[in-house]
């Protein structure tokens, strides 16, 4: 495991992987983007190439290429190897990696690739008839069947077929109070759902029977599938939607598909009467703006309006479609046509001009009370806007659409508390912690190590006893003294404080340029005299207590000492 590990961390290229989540700008060893673990408008993320590492200034989220797969997956050590490994076209050795949950999963996806060949096999057979009449009904093209996977699951069947050691563990069989092990998906078209790189974790069965309940059936949470982290089709649309800078939101299935049979792929689903946190911060990583196109019914308008307050937290700007005659958009593009469609999208309202044209149909507007309604509606969305100038200028609209005083909307804004900031991913430093600095000492002489300059010798005494301990940095400095020019993230490997990798993964991104031998020793000097005036402070406090009468003569000694010792360190040579 190690050694492949170290085989994958020397071949891989962190920009390379992390540019497929985060878009990276800028020349040269450092580039920069938006941090992709908590909310920003300037981008604080910065990885360098050279070192290959990532750190944002931020939220202090750092580490190398394992650490950020970790973190965007959510995935243990073993698989973020593996992701990578993946990523990089780097053939893992034939025994395989040694570690349990990662085979746990591994097979879980093997299981779910043999089910869906499965339900897609069943498709075609005679009691597969029903589910193809959906289909046909739909209008759905047999390209649009195979590139979405669509199949139908029988009564029964997928257990011969799959012929499991624990069925119930999969997540695709279910067992009854007298210990019957049976499907969990039973004659209903299957819909595969896919991670964000187009793995299947798990499947959306919709009921083809009319009085079957519930409609729509999804897997159960498992160690690869959990709904409220999942957005149907992301990796069909991800591409597309970096490009165009925008994301659409539906509700179900064949929204998705139908639009982009229809051309229009910049397209994923929720599945879910309301969008979760998890898949905000999916969103945030590769679109700056959101449009929603919940369906028409009260269940889908409600679950919009919960919505927008968190794509608003996450500094996304908020778009609302809402279609004619009632229609949710998988019966708009099959009733009016892609070409319509994408029309009514390029001229999709901002979320608080549709609240507001939807407050004016709801509300009589030339009735106080009604008005106040309104507007309130209206306003506790807007002050959950995360940019105070993009926040006072719709508030300054939101005032005359309504025809009311400027001067009250942006007092309601001043008493109106900010919600807080989704909470990120890295835990946040102490106040102590981060009133902890690196002295310029300490980072030129970690920027010298990794240069390769040969300062062992002057600097390993000096980290050793009493002196040694008042070094903040001192296990990432004996790291390195033992392997210059080593990978910074294998010298912070056994280091747990957070804050002091923080800030040595900050140091080494400061643009120090070359250091020379002779500025690498000055700093070895200045850090030695700072502790030796420290010292000596603290001695001449004790003297002070004498006053003008005969003090010890062994303070006094040691005093003499720690002066004979700066003018020793002073004469120093490279």
């Amino acid at each position: 495991m190690n050694n492949f590990t170290d085989t994958v961390r020397n071949s891989a290229d962190i920009v390379r992987v992390v540019s497929d989540y985060v878009s990276l700008k800028g020349t040269g060893n450092t580039l920069k983007g938006l941090c992709p673990f908590h909310s920003e408008k300037t981008p604080s993320f910065t990885v360098h190439r050279d070192k290959q590492f990532f750190h944002c200034f931020g939220c202090h989220a750092g580490g190398d290429i394992f650490s950020f797969v970790m973190l965007a997956e959510k995935v243990p050590f073993p698989e973020a190897v593996q992701l990578v490994a993946d990523k990089c076209g780097i053939p893992v050795p034939a025994g395989g990696m040694d570690n349990s949950k990662s085979d746990e999963r591994k097979q879980l996806f093997e299981i779910h690739e043999r089910a869906a060949a499965y339900f897609q096999q069943m498709l075609s057979t005679n009691e597969g008839a029903s589910a193809r009449q959906v289909i046909e009904k739909r209008k759905v093209t047999p390209a649009f069947v195979k590139r979405f996977g669509l199949g139908y699951a029988p009564a029964s069947g997928l257990m011969n077929h799959l012929r499991l050691h624990d069925p119930v563990a999969s997540g695709l069989f279910l067992k009854n109070e007298r210990g019957e092990v049976y499907d969990r998906f039973r004659r209903r078209l299957i819909f595969p759902i896919w991670n964000e790189r187009g793995k299947i974790i798990a499947f959306g069965g919709r009921a083809l029977a009319a009085d079957a309940q519930p409609k729509y059936l999804n897997s159960a949470e498992s160690p690869l599938y959990s709904k409220s982290q999942v957005l149907y089709a992301l990796h069909l649309a991800r591409d597309v939607a970096q490009k165009s800078g925008r994301l659409i939101i539906v509700e179900g299935y064949f929204d998705c598909l139908s639009l982009h049979q229809a051309g229009i792929e910049n397209v994923v689903a929720s599945c879910g009467t309301a969008l979760t946190q998890q898949q905000v911060a999916l969103m945030v990583r590769y679109v700056p703006e959101v449009v929603m196109n919940y369906d028409p019914d009260a269940a889908g308008q409600n679950a919009m309006r919960r919505s927008i307050d968190l794509l608003l937290a996450k500094g996304l700007r908020v778009r609302i479609l809402k279609l004619d005659n009632g229609l949710d958009p998988d019966d708009y593009v099959r009733k009016e046509g892609g070409e319509v469609y994408a029309r009514l999208l390029a001229g999709a309202p901002y979320f608080w001009q549709y609240l507001m044209a939807e407050a004016a149909k709801q509300h009589d507007l030339d009735d106080p009370a009604a008005k106040a309604t309104a507007v309130n509606d209206v306003m506790q969305h807007v002050a959950r806007i995360e940019d105070r100038v993009e926040q006072l200028e719709v508030a300054r609209s939101v005032a005359e659409g309504f025809k009311v005083p400027e001067s009250l909307i942006l007092e309601r804004l001043k008493l109106t508390p900010r919600r807080p900031d989704v909470r990120p991913i890295v835990p946040a430093p102490s106040p102590l912690e981060t009133a902890r600095k690196l002295t310029i000492a300490e980072k030129q002489l970690i920027q010298a190590l990794l240069q390769g300059r040969d300062i062992a010798a002057a600097l390993q005494p000096i980290l050793e006893g009493d002196f040694g301990n008042r070094i903040w940095s001192r296990a990432v400095l004996e790291q390195l003294v033992k392997d210059p020019a080593r990978h910074i993230e294998t010298a912070l490997g056994n280091v747990k404080d957070e804050a002091l990798k923080a800030e040595v993964r900050a140091a080494v991104l400061e643009p120090f340029g070359p250091i020379s031998d002779d500025q690498a020793l000055d700093s070895v000097k200045r850090l030695y005299d700072s502790h030796l005036v420290k010292k000596l402070e603290e001695i001449r406090q004790q003297l002070k207590q004498y006053g003008s009468g005969p003090a010890p003569a062994d303070l006094v000694r040691r005093h003499m000492e720690i002066v004979a010792e700066r003018n020793r360190v002073a004469s120093f040579k490279a």
